[in-house]
């Protein structure tokens, strides 16, 4: 497929799965205008109140009316664009105060082209999917392995949301210690990866590549034609090893406050 297709296709699954996850937090809201989407939770944390769009030319209209929306909910927020967009969005995030910060990477895996299933699970790693009740031992490990106030995790990552039919959230254990995590939300033909953390000190064993493998392989089971994620430069080598390649690169901006 065309790259801009796919980031087109990936574009649309995201706002899908966005609204999906946040119904069953208690004030979450989901939002759209000419192409730009937002989401606001009311949890302190950028990424968790943010507008976005996966067009290469959005609105600043309707950028600026969505940053309008998310900003009263008075947490920080974030703003999330594809390169190639108008330089006026950029104008408009530093007008703002917003702050740009490390670029992400939309990467993708059809159903043919993945190796989730040839990765072994390294030696004395134990890979279980969490019941609802075990929503909290996501957060505590995902929060760890991203530097992050536990209580973000807690309030996002809640047995509500692991009850949904769509998400699954699996723990990765050394000697009986969660030390990596991940969670995968299948709507339609996508699968999204997300919160794919590993704890200080036990990173660079192949625990990560595992346990995001252990998320595609059950979402291609699941009867998804394609998995997708947003990467941080750390995690690009390892998403390769699962099969993913990359769409395009994702500007942010992040409010100050």
């Amino acid at each position: 497929m065309h790259i801009g297709n796919d980031a087109e296709i990936f574009g649309a699954s995201k706002a899908e799965i966005t609204q999906e996850l946040i119904s069953v937090l208690p004030g979450g809201r989901f939002l759209c205008q000419d192409g730009v989407y937002a989401m606001v939770t009311g949890i302190p944390a950028p990424f968790l109140n943010g507008v976005w769009s996966g067009l290469p030319g959005p609105a600043v209209t309707a950028v600026a009316a969505l940053l309008d929306e998310v900003c009263r909910a008075g947490v920080p927020y974030s703003l999330m664009l594809p390169p190639g967009c108008d330089e006026a969005c950029t104008r408009l995030a530093a007008a703002r105060g917003m702050e740009p910060v490390a670029d992400t990477t939309l990467m993708a895996l059809d159903a043919a082209g993945g190796a989730a299933d040839a990765i072994p699970s390294p030696a004395g790693l134990t890979i279980q999917r969490l019941a609802p009740e075990l929503a909290r031992r996501h957060a505590v490990v995902a929060a760890a392995g991203f530097g992050t106030a536990r209580d973000i995790f807690l309030r996002a990552i809640t047995p509500d949301l692991l009850r949904l039919a769509s998400v699954r959230c699996y723990a990765g254990e050394v000697a009986g210690q969660p030390v990596t995590t991940s969670l995968s939300v299948t709507l339609g033909s996508c699968t999204a990866i997300f919160d794919v953390a590993t704890v200080p000190g036990f990173r660079g064993r192949g625990y990560g590549t595992a346990v995001t493998a252990r998320a595609v392989a059950d979402g291609l089971a699941a009867g998804s034609a394609w998995c997708w994620l947003e990467a941080s430069a750390a995690g690009l080598s390892a998403y390769r090893r699962v099969g993913f390649r990359v769409i395009e690169p994702r500007r942010n901006w992040v409010s100050g406050s």
